[in-house]
């Protein structure tokens, strides 16, 4: 690292002025929640596009593949224990051509999308099931019918705009509070989880199905409700009984990897996490949330086939995927906590279930800004976004400023995600945009032995070896190959949804829009007198 010829102004100040306020087990906790326990396409997205493909095989395939991806992160992590991640991992080892183009767009910009998502999945999968099954449980219309405005794009907008304002205001109030707010988030998630799980194991098809009749009588008015959406499924040409498939298996886990894939997501505020150059920490944090996510998501996709049996599992893809409209009940798409809410007829179940969904929706926001906010500091301390992006309040230690830009940009793409008819399409393209930003920085970690060589040496990773060659790149190389390879299939299948003309244009063109905005901005320090490369040249103001 030829740090001795930078200039003292090459950043735009000495100290970031984050501080580490959270610990390992908060960091762990963190990654669990950003994994999301409820994401739930999965479990409908995969039966009605894959059919044959097995749900339990293809989630662990996804946490087996990310495993060498989550292990690089750990040494990058452990070397650079900033806060910025990605961003600072690649341009530390490529420059800041390759890393602002990758991370501005694969991360700052599409993780847009996730705030959007987190809106959706507050109304749709947390707000809407908790009065639908508080109507059904106590005979409450007005509830059932609350519900119902939920799952629509009136409710879902106006939702979706207030969990992203509240959201800001906690975290602008210091991250201090976001930790203390994290305990009760993760709390309620894990006892909804839990208890959805004992609901759904409990359950059979013979004993199911009935049950989910009565509930769709009292939400919707629909009799015979089961009956009725098979013989629409068949109708509409959906095979209930397809052969086992090994390739649509294989196709589940980059479905499953919209989950798994943010077991590494802790590191965008690495700054803020004690202990951050512990080996063992990050290996706790980033390799431990990641396996027991994965275990509890093959567990829940095990859990749904004893209580309703694979050919429910195809009438309700059916409904999501081939637009059956007979397999959803009064409109809403027969997600797995649907489904267990369906089962019980405990309305004190129906809260616990329906307040973790809550919880883990609402604190999905609170990840996109976290991490995306860590992301423009890092960018703006290289004088690659504006100074006052990186403004970070001296009281409560907190990018204020990038909060509130990162809230207003979410506002258009919450309107696009939940009017434009064809923008929900698009619900993967996080996984495949985030997933390249994914595969650079695996390849920034089979390198940095190579072109960061002081870092790397000095980083507690560097004893890890395989002969003569450091354990990093030979884990960075698998890294790239696996994820590279998930990311292709977005590309390739047109069953995970990116193969469109809109697909494309928004891929390439946020891609296009971030290397311009590069160009620019490294010409407008330079016509200052400053050149921004010496910035990667040098390890981050912590």
């Amino acid at each position: 690292m030829a740090t001795a010829t930078a200039k003292p102004e090459v950043f735009t100040r000495k100290a970031s002025g984050l501080v580490r306020v959270m610990s390992p087990f908060s960091a762990f906790v963190y990654n669990i929640l950003t994994m999301g326990l409820i994401f739930p396409w999965t479990y409908l997205w995969a039966p009605g596009a894959l059919p044959g493909g097995k749900l339990v095989w293809g989630i662990l395939l996804a946490m087996v593949i990310e495993i060498p991806i989550a292990l690089v992160y750990v040494w990058l992590s452990t070397a650079l224990p900033r806060s910025g991640g990605d961003y600072v991992f690649q341009s530390r080892v490529f420059g800041g051509g390759v890393a602002f183009t990758v991370v501005m767009s694969g991360y700052v910009i599409w993780i847009l999308q996730w705030v959007a998502l987190s809106g959706w999945l507050l109304s749709y999968l947390g707000f809407a099931p908790l009065f639908l099954g508080l109507g059904a449980t106590t005979g409450n219309t007005a509830l059932s019918n609350l519900g119902i405005w939920f799952t629509g794009s009136t409710g879902i907008i106006i939702t979706s705009i207030a969990n992203a304002f509240v959201s800001m205001m906690i975290l602008i109030s210091g991250f201090k509070n976001y930790v203390r707010f994290q305990n009760v988030m993760i709390a309620g998630t894990i006892l909804a989880f839990f208890t959805m799980l004992v609901v759904l194991f409990a359950g059979s098809p013979s004993t199911s199905m009935a049950a989910i009749d009565r509930f769709a009588l009292a939400v919707g008015g629909a009799s015979n409700f089961v009956q009725t959406a098979r013989d629409a499924s068949v109708a509409a040409g959906v095979d209930l009984n397809p052969p086992f498939n090994l390739l649509f298996t294989i196709l589940v886990a980059p479905i499953a990897w919209t989950s798994l894939q943010w077991a590494t997501y802790s590191a965008q505020q690495n700054g803020e996490i004690k202990n951050a150059r512990s080996f063992n920490s990050q290996l706790f944090i980033i390799v431990g949330s990641l396996i027991f996510t994965g275990i509890l998501l093959a567990l829940l996709a095990a859990a749904l086939e004893k209580a309703v049996g694979t050919e429910f599992l195809y009438i309700a893809g059916a409904g999501y995927w081939a637009g059956v409209g007979e397999a959803t009940i009064a409109g809403f798409w027969l997600w797995p906590n649907i489904i267990a809410v369906a089962l019980t007829a405990s309305p004190l179940i129906v809260i616990i279930i329906g307040l973790g969904y809550i919880l883990n929706s609402h604190q999905i926001v609170h990840n996109c800004y976290i991490g995306m906010t860590r992301v423009m500091v890092a960018m703006s301390l290289d004088r690659l976004l504006p100074e006052w992006i990186s403004k970070v309040d001296e009281k409560r230690h907190t990018p204020v400023n990038a909060h509130l830009a990162y809230f207003l940009a979410s506002i258009p793409v919450i309107l696009l995600y939940n009017l434009h008819p064809n923008w929900v399409n698009l619900t993967l393209g996080v996984t495949f945009a985030c997933g390249y930003v994914f595969v650079i920085t695996c390849l920034a970690g089979a390198l940095l032995p190579y072109r960061a060589k002081e870092v790397y040496e000095a980083s507690p990773g560097a004893k890890y070896k395989i002969g003569n060659t450091p354990l990093v790149t030979v884990l960075g190389v698998i890294g790239f190959i696996l994820g590279g390879a998930m990311v292709l299939m977005f590309m390739l299948y047109s069953q995970l949804g990116l193969t469109s003309t809109l697909a494309y244009m928004v891929v390439f063109g946020v891609l296009l829009f971030s290397a311009v905005w590069y160009f620019i901005a490294k010409n407008a320090q330079k016509s200052k007198g400053i050149n921004v490369d010496y910035a990667f040249k040098e390890i981050p103001p912590e």
